[in-house]
């Protein structure tokens, strides 16, 4: 699947995007799906093809220089929910 929305589910778990192409992570608005201030979920980029992090309607996504590409395969990140809309994503970011 190149498209994926975190769900309730995906709390605390490792989410592996396996795509040849280039793909999607959506983090959903508080309103869709009431993660808790803290929730961390990792995302690798297991296949070839780019996962790039998205903010759904609402969401403020915070990285170190804007960055929300998956560097390369393997690659990986954590987005770390801090407020009600707005979450932090860090790791091997280009």
């Amino acid at each position: 699947v190149n498209m994926y929305t975190l769900g309730a589910a995906d709390a605390s778990k490792l989410i592996e995007m396996d795509v040849s192409i280039g793909n999607t992570v959506t983090v959903p608005a508080n309103s869709s799906v009431g993660f808790a201030i803290g929730t961390q979920i990792m995302v690798v980029q297991q296949g070839t093809g780019q996962t790039t992090i998205a903010a759904a309607g609402g969401v403020t996504l915070r990285s170190a220089g804007g960055l929300l590409n998956l560097a390369s395969q393997y690659s990986s990140c954590t987005v770390v929910k801090r407020g009600t809309d707005e979450w932090y994503v860090f790791g091997d970011l280009a």
